[in-house]
């Protein structure tokens, strides 16, 4: 029967979208893979393609497989090529997997909701530490590390002067008053030339120099004085003759300070060194576990010694080793198996008879018995 029996005269038939077919054939299948379904097969017409004139030669199209037989294999799920291991799901706790169960979280969801709910809880002790710094927008947080990079350049120039902290306080506070002094505030111009007045002094002292109102070199030496008074020596040879006695003074008393300074920092040494010893057997006869602690408190107190004074390294030793975790034991052994006895050596007893032979006379069973005992024995 014609399917267009049942068309009423004068009414066309509903043309067949194709695409629209396939469009939703599609969608259909979208869906069940976000359901983890498999894809429905979209039903499509067959449709007779038009016969082509004389067709280029072409590979044969590979065969359908008979009924029955396994579909042809995947290139992409190849046996012989490992695939490649998925990224481990992050660890939930038992307050995440709460909250979805709560929400009613699908395997898919569930897994995003435990990553973000872990990078939440790593990047928590980032934030505090943040908003303890007084930044509550991340935008300035580059401004931060260029001021704090900024910090360790001005800190790293300071070290480097040599100056103590109490100098470099007075430095800057002479900065600040020469500052004001040119903007005319004549106070701080005094205290600057009283603080400039000192150090031109010491420095006058320190070498020798002749500086009137300030330093007057042959004050500290009679002999020089009196010879110029009595005409047996210029005066500026006398300048220059304090002048060498000064700066010879002052590297005698650098080079004597500098003595002073080695012989105390090898007595500091000597003084760590023997506690480090004392600490070292009285650890040794308290900690069962030192001997295993040993390795990492060796690296770290070459570490103190290096980089803190002898003074510190009682305290610095002592915490290191508080920190050090003993290694966990070893699985003991198993037991060996008992060896085997050591075979002796063989007897060479000659060949047995299968059977013994039978005898009709008594006394020669009893010989031959004798004999089967002695080869026994030998």
């Amino acid at each position: 029967m014609d399917p267009n029996d049942n068309i009423q005269p004068g009414t066309d038939p509903a043309p067949v979208d194709a695409t629209a077919d396939a469009l939703a054939a599609l969608d259909a299948g979208i869906a069940s893979a976000d359901e983890g379904q498999p894809d429905p097969a979209p039903a499509a017409e067959p449709v007779d393609p038009a016969p082509a004139a004389d067709p280029a030669p072409a590979d044969p199209a590979p065969q359908d497989p008979p009924a029955g037989d396994p579909p042809p294999a995947d290139p992409a799920a190849d046996p012989e090529v490992p695939p490649t291991e998925p990224a481990a799901p992050p660890a939930a706790d038992a307050e995440t997997e709460k909250e979805i169960g709560e929400l009613g979280l699908k395997e898919k969801s569930a897994e995003r909701f435990r990553a973000l709910a872990a990078d939440v809880k790593e990047l928590a002790p980032i934030r505090d530490a943040l908003k303890q710094a007084g930044i509550e927008d991340i935008s300035k947080l580059p401004d931060l590390i260029q001021r704090s990079q900024v910090g360790e350049d001005m800190v790293k120039m300071v070290m480097d002067t040599g100056a103590n902290p109490e100098q470099y306080g007075q430095a800057l506070d002479y900065l600040g008053l020469i500052a004001k002094a040119s903007k005319g505030d004549v106070a701080s111009a005094e205290k600057a030339y009283s603080v400039m007045e000192q150090e031109l002094r010491v420095l006058a002292t320190m070498l020798g120099k002749e500086v009137p109102g300030v330093h007057d070199p042959l004050a500290a030496h009679p002999d020089l004085r009196a010879e110029v008074e009595a005409g047996d020596l210029p005066k500026a040879r006398a300048v220059e003759i304090a002048g060498q006695r000064a700066k010879s003074a002052v590297t005698t008393q650098a080079q004597q300070r500098e003595q002073e300074q080695s012989q105390a920092q090898q007595q500091a040494e000597q003084g760590g060194i023997a506690w480090l010893q004392e600490f070292d057997a009285d650890a040794r006869a308290r900690d069962p576990d030192y001997l295993a602690k040993r390795p990492a408190l060796n690296e770290a107190v070459a570490h103190i010694r290096a980089t803190l004074h002898p003074s510190q390294w009682p305290q610095a030793t002592a915490l290191a080793y508080a920190r050090i975790q003993a290694p966990a034991a070893a699985a003991p052994a198993a037991p060996a198996a008992p060896a085997l006895p050591r075979p002796g050596p063989l007897r060479p007893t000659g060949p047995r008879p299968a059977m013994a032979p039978a005898f009709d006379d008594p006394m020669k069973a009893l010989d031959f018995g004798i004999e089967q005992a002695n080869n026994a024995a030998a």
